[in-house]
């Protein structure tokens, strides 16, 4: 077992700097329960080596991934696991998000949940009955904190403003060949306001390019290390960052507890950020101060 490391907000909050992601697990946008079994050994195994964060949603093969996370972790002691869900946009009035928490919960066999997090936006519902609804469930210790997903910048000071407990997370689309959130100041914003960037997709677009960029085949041999564990400890190298990643095999479990227990060294931190090819239609951010 691998002991995951935390980091923790200057509001006390902490988290584990990598948990499962379970997107896919049970279905996946309907239920398909023809890998059940395969999905808790996947589950179970994350947990057996050391990967207490699971992140799971209500939308998640409707409501399957969730049950399937229940069937797990009820099998432990709940304290043991940071458990997440997120709650759909479509659920975000006031009686509705109450409601789909409940379920939630239902369906993970728990009593609470440590992190619930607005899965998207929803202009067509105002944030502040949202808001009251999130604050509500922490007040009645279903939820120990609120989160949110793929907001903006402003979307997530509205959402702030309008709670009384904070917002301590955001879960988005980043790694080292898709930075859009670090363009629109979403990790500077994450350090001077002091929330957890959660950063999903830590591995595949850096797998998916069509040729390994020079830089990656250099640090991978500088550091005898994958492509992935460089990936995902660069990642954990920025400040207030923190990742999930699907683990569905062993070797993919192992790949990235690879990224554990060592680090890139800081120049290599900067290298990577500033010369890893990105898409042409992401202009490069700029660079912070060493």
């Amino acid at each position: 077992m691998v002991l995951i490391p935390k980091k923790q907000l200057k509001n006390g909050f902490s988290m584990p700097v990598i948990g499962l992601g379970t997107w896919g697990m049970g279905g996946w946008v309907e239920k398909d329960t023809s890998h059940d079994e395969s999905d808790r050994k996947a589950i179970r195994r994350a947990l057996d080596a050391g990967i207490n964060h699971i992140d799971t949603a209500e939308r998640y093969a409707e409501g399957h991934a969730e049950e399937l996370v229940g069937e797990v972790i009820s099998e432990r002691e709940r304290s043991s696991v940071f458990l997440v869900s997120k709650v759909i946009p479509e659920h975000l009035s006031y009686d509705d998000l109450l409601h789909a928490a409940e379920n939630s919960l239902r369906r993970l066999r728990t009593n609470y949940l440590d992190l619930y997090l607005i899965h998207n936006p929803n202009p067509a519902i105002p944030i502040t009955e949202t808001m009251r609804a999130m604050d509500r469930l922490v007040d009645e210790g279903l939820i120990r904190h609120i989160g949110v997903s793929t907001f903006t910048v402003p979307q997530f000071e509205e959402a702030q403003s309008a709670a009384r407990h904070p917002i301590v997370a955001n879960q988005l689309h980043f790694n080292l060949a898709y930075r859009a959130p670090e363009k629109q100041g979403l990790l500077d914003h994450a350090k001077t306001h002091d929330w957890m960037f959660v950063a999903f997709r830590p591995i595949r677009d850096v797998l998916l390019l069509e040729k390994k960029p020079e830089i990656l085949h250099a640090m991978c041999a500088k550091y005898g290390k994958t492509s992935a564990q460089i990936a995902v400890n660069w990642l954990l190298q920025q400040e207030n960052v923190v990742t999930i990643a699907k683990c569905g095999t062993k070797e993919h479990l192992d790949d990235v507890l690879g990224a554990l227990q060592w680090k890139l060294e800081e120049a290599d931190v900067h290298r990577l950020r500033m010369e890893f090819p990105l898409p042409s239609s992401l202009p490069r951010p700029p660079a912070p101060a060493l």
